[in-house]
């Protein structure tokens, strides 16, 4: 077992690994009352193509990875959160790009029953053609509700016009068509790949004795035995640097038109610290200049410029970047030339020291409220796993940022690369 403390945050954490290769992490917080665990796979949605150490590819159906979350709550002994709910505990699980993560709280001080449970049925896949089947009628309807709802239709769209092969431009459940597509041993065979223990990662964020959290979790893996891991990667088509369309309109029944640009931004070539510097630098300019930090702000609702529904999100990922603005009731080109107009003038304008140390402030008051939430503690740290840059390098990164590293942040970027979506009725 290790200790990690971080004197400056007053934060304790201890690793540790099972014969098998599962990785642990435990969180101790003595101070708290409530106790929660995840149990994470980093297997997502972008990883339906994969490739083995031998260059093997192997491509299962989109969404398997969201239909996996969901048959793996099926137990022959009942229902599995009815279960948690007699010991205390509440369960639940998602599916997002690059992760599954099963999890459960609880303020209950023995969290043996819920542990155990939470490792017994995340790693028993008991299936049935017949439930698979089932299955796909369930999940299909949850994929045309969403694409029945404006808001997430116009991200879907964005996405599927900017990536011509990315994953980002599926859905996370997939299609419909997909769906049906899955089989019992697509499911199995996935399974088999992707929740070796060797894989996964058990992290508990509990007031309880950290060697005594640890021994029951390696007491629960010594009864069970696993075949060889082979590791796979996630594989990816060449993307290339153009959008895959350029302009869509979609019909639907809405009230006020919505609109979207979207841009693909070029995927540096640079460490995985540089990439979070850099996206903390964009995000900063954005906020100073597209919120009402800005005094202009107010005047650009006033004169229809943009409305109360305005939105922009930036994401710079280890293989895409993209920056997206929207709005409704506006009409297209207006909001076009909106857009181009204020990206030159951020482009030329720096940020000052004042919204710089606003700005940093804020974000490293939310970064570090997430200390005193258990839930969000787990999940922080295996995403930062994934990401290469722990929570604790992030807040670093933050209080080190420089007016001068937020205009660099904008150089080897153009807005050349741009899809416009547009939902309207007939």
């Amino acid at each position: 077992m290790i200790k990690n403390e971080n004197k400056n945050f007053k934060e304790t954490y201890y690793e540790d690994c099972c014969d098998n290769g599962l990785k642990i992490v435990v969180w101790h917080k003595p101070e708290f009352a409530t106790t929660s665990c995840l149990f994470a796979t980093p297997y997502g949605s972008f990883d339906f193509e994969q490739i083995d150490q031998d260059g093997h590819k192997i491509k299962f159906p989109e969404g398997i990875a969201h239909f996996l979350e969901h048959k793996l709550f099926e137990s022959d002994e009942g229902d599995v959160m009815s279960t948690f709910s007699t010991m205390g505990a509440n369960v639940n699980a998602f599916t997002s790009f690059n992760e599954t993560v099963y999890y459960f709280d609880t303020s209950d001080e023995d969290i043996a029953e819920p542990l155990n449970l939470l490792l017994d049925f995340v790693q028993d896949l008991r299936i049935t053609t017949e439930s698979v089947e089932k299955e796909k009628g369930i999940i299909a309807q949850e994929l045309n509700m969403y694409l029945e709802m404006p808001d997430s239709r116009l991200l879907f769209e964005t996405f599927r016009s900017l990536y011509k092969y990315h994953p980002l431009k599926n859905d996370i459940g997939g299609t419909v068509e997909s769906v049906y597509q899955i089989t019992k041993e697509n499911l199995e065979d996935c399974y088999a790949i992707n929740y070796h223990p060797a894989n996964m990662m058990v992290i508990v964020v509990t007031p309880v004795d950290p060697e005594k959290v640890i021994h029951l979790i390696k007491e629960n893996q010594s009864h069970k035995t696993f075949p060889k891991f082979k590791p796979v990667t996630r594989y990816f088509e060449e993307e290339p640097k153009e959008v895959f369309e350029k302009t869509k309109t979609i019909i639907m029944d809405v009230t006020n038109q919505k609109i979207c640009l979207g841009y693909k931004l070029p995927v540096l070539d640079e460490t995985d610290a540089s990439r979070v510097k850099r996206d903390w630098a964009l995000r900063f300019i954005l906020e100073n200049h597209f919120t009402t930090m800005n005094p202009e702000y107010q005047s650009w609702i006033d004169t229809h410029q943009i409305s109360h529904y305005f939105e922009y999100e930036i994401d710079l990922s280890k293989d895409y970047a993209l920056l997206i603005f929207s709005d409704e009731g506006i009409q297209l080109d207006a909001f076009k030339a909106f857009i181009e107009k204020q990206l030159e003038i951020i482009k030329k304008n720096a940020l000052n020291e004042d919204a710089l140390y606003q700005l940093k402030n804020r974000s490293l008051g939310e970064s570090l409220t997430i200390f005193n939430q258990p839930d969000a503690i787990g999940i922080q740290y295996f995403r930062n796993i994934q990401t290469g840059v722990s929570l604790f390098d992030t807040i670093e990164i933050i209080s080190s940022l420089t007016c001068e590293d937020c205009t660099n942040a904008l150089n080897n970027y153009s807005f050349d690369e741009m899809s416009e979506i547009v939902i309207k009725s007939k």
